[in-house]
């Protein structure tokens, strides 16, 4: 995955993410696509008829992502023709709970029913670290 240079992107985060997700549904290859929006930050998205391909796919996708979305992760399922399917649900679910569990931000957009019922309904979920902020004399 190729990081665009800061001229290439967008100004606002808002707008990068728009930006990344509709270019991942371009790139998409084998129903996958993804594009870099910021370090750290990966949009995903998982295009045409849910089936193997597309699982197999994100499943060999999982270290590419555990590298490169550690900050934060926006899942497009807006281009899905149909059904999602128990198997890209799962491996759906485990991609969220892998980069949450990381300390990343997870986004999913366009989810169906049966998706949102496994992902949660949610736009985005955050695992927030907050530090103890000492008092300066």
């Amino acid at each position: 995955m190729a990081a665009p240079t800061p001229s290439e992107l967008p100004v606002g985060l808002d707008e990068r993410r728009r930006h990344a997700r509709s270019t991942a549904a371009r790139r998409a290859v084998a129903g996958v696509g993804t594009s870099w929006f910021d370090d750290g930050c990966v949009a995903l998205a998982v295009v045409g008829v849910a089936g193997p391909a597309q699982v197999r796919a994100l499943r060999e996708l999982r270290p590419q992502l555990a590298r490169e979305a550690w900050a934060e992760l926006v899942i497009d399922l807006s281009h899905l023709d149909g059904e999602c399917g128990p198997a890209l649900v799962r491996v759906l679910g485990q991609l969220r709970v892998q980069r949450l569990t990381a300390g990343a931000r997870v986004e999913v957009h366009g989810a169906p029913a049966e998706a949102v019922a496994e992902l949660g309904d949610r736009r985005a979920t955050e695992f927030t670290v907050r530090e103890e902020r000492v008092p300066t004399a």
